[in-house]
């Protein structure tokens, strides 16, 4: 199960990174639309941290990407 969770969120890491530079959206950005630091959002970027439940689904909803998606669910 770790190792699971684990493939998820380095996917979740390798997404956000894709979603934000297709989108045109520095890291700094959303770290600013998101009221968070954008260390925090370089440790999701990187995959040393990831998100809560709460603040995946703010993510989702600024970038405009599904869950499953960024977190490799799905391939849409």
């Amino acid at each position: 199960m770790v190792s699971q969770l684990s493939f998820y969120m380095n996917k979740f890491a390798e997404r956000l990174v894709e979603v934000l530079s297709f989108k045109g959206i520095a890291q700094v950005e959303l770290s600013r639309r998101l009221e968070v630091g954008q260390a925090t959002v370089n440790a999701w970027c990187t995959g040393t941290h990831e998100p809560n439940f709460d603040m995946l689904v703010r993510i989702c909803r600024e970038l405009d990407e599904s869950a499953d998606y960024l977190l490799g669910l799905k391939d849409e």
